[in-house]
């Protein structure tokens, strides 16, 4: 294969999740309002439980709405509704790929569908995806960042390199990439975009995902930012801790 193939070939890996065999639809939603959104990469599933301004879900890579299930069913027991997704590539919805960019689109498509959208709870790779949407105008009153990474282009390519893909191949990716998006885009640093709105970033100190300085940068750079640093709740499970779930309860509602 030529250079570009080769390159091409490694970004379509990058930016292709693995699906569960069966997706997965978190339990309170199993009552709720669904839908399918279009968006650049396809139709997604999406689901709004109670009327209202909602606090909308956005799950991380190679997850689905159903991290969400403690969150949703906390919201309804007060009266607050809420929206969940699958990202383009994920779940239910439609789509291989998912470049940082086209979650951005899905996240903006699905908060204008099933609006009005009050708040956003964002998981890992859900962080700069809903942070490319507040660039695009994108603008809930409070936001919630779990676990987030300041971005996500940087993992693949470094985790390329570390694999033994050739350094000009890897180079290329980085040319290529930043030509589909653009520059500004493939280079999104969620920390530097330090946005005014109100916001909880949480993280906990053995993430063995996304080292949880990530959160702290973030939160230190939004002018408006708490930061959170639990223990013991790992990358995934911190979404779904009782504890985390009353303090974002609190703060969004």
């Amino acid at each position: 294969m030529s250079l570009d193939e080769q390159a091409r070939a490694l970004l379509t890996e990058a930016m292709t999740p693995r699906r569960r065999a069966r997706p997965r639809l978190a339990e309170p939603l199993r009552h709720a309002q669904d839908a399918e959104v279009e968006t650049p990469l396809g139709k997604v599933a999406a689901w709004r439980l109670g009327e209202g301004p909602a606090v909308l879900c956005v799950h991380g890579w190679q997850d689905d709405n159903s991290l969400w299930s403690p969150l949703i069913h906390a919201l309804s027991e007060i009266g607050v509704a809420s929206v969940a997704f699958d990202l383009p590539g994920h779940g239910y919805s439609q789509g291989e790929t998912c470049q940082p960019t086209g979650a951005a689109a899905a996240i903006e498509a699905v908060a204008r569908e099933l609006g009005p959208i009050d708040a956003v709870v964002t998981h890992s790779f859900g962080g700069p995806a809903t942070g490319l949407a507040l660039m695009n105008g994108f603008a809930p009153r409070r936001a919630v960042l779990i676990a987030a990474p300041r971005g996500r282009n940087k993992h693949w390519f470094d985790g390329a390199g570390e694999q033994g893909v050739p350094e000009e191949v890897v180079r290329r990716a980085r040319e290529l990439y930043a030509a589909d998006i653009g520059a500004e885009r493939a280079g999104f640093d969620l920390a530097a975009l330090a946005s005014p709105t109100e916001t909880l970033v949480i993280h906990s100190m053995d993430d063995d995902a996304v080292d949880w300085e990530n959160g702290e940068a973030i939160a230190r750079q939004w002018p408006n930012a708490e930061f959170v640093l639990c223990d013991g709740l790992g990358h995934r499970m911190i979404a779904q801790d009782r504890a985390v779930i009353d303090r974002i309860v609190s703060f969004v509602a």
